[in-house]
């Protein structure tokens, strides 16, 4: 997609969604969210060059979430491509929710490495937390959201 300046823009897309009176407003508002700053700061912030696919919409028990992951960034990982099978930075929690002090709805997400082994075994970690409201978006480090 591009935005009316010509930019390129990443917006969410809706997968198996069912859209109720408890969370349309909020799917609606999900679709409006335009990914292109968050991943911009992920590259920023890792020194990681890398390609993310279309963030998705789902919805759970009345809860709407927003995923999104990377592609393959194992190459990238200097001395640990060589025990690494594969790695990507994705969304690991993540929700949209409406902001108990203004009413309005907003996004957070925990952004994570996750990453499996070549002998075996997974793990992952936390590289920092992002939300987006009021059209904007903030940035915060793990070590300062653990003060």
């Amino acid at each position: 997609m591009r935005d009316r300046k010509g930019e390129r823009t990443l917006k969410a897309v809706l997968k198996n969604v069912t859209i109720d009176n408890d969370n349309d407003a909020l799917v609606t508002f999900a679709q409006t969210i335009d990914f292109a700053p968050l991943f911009e700061h992920v590259k920023a912030f890792t020194g990681v060059n890398c390609s993310f696919y279309q963030p998705e919409i789902t919805t759970r028990g009345g809860q709407v979430y927003i995923s999104f992951m990377s592609d393959d960034i194992t190459p990238q990982t200097g001395v640990f491509a060589a025990i690494l099978a594969h790695s990507y930075i994705h969304s690991f929690s993540n929700g949209v929710f409406s902001d108990k002090a203004t009413g309005q709805p907003a996004y957070w997400v925990s952004v994570d490495i996750r990453y499996e082994l070549k002998r075996g075994g997974s793990n992952g970690m936390e590289i920092f937390r992002a939300g987006h409201r009021r059209g904007e978006w903030e940035f915060s480090d793990v070590e300062e959201t653990q003060k």
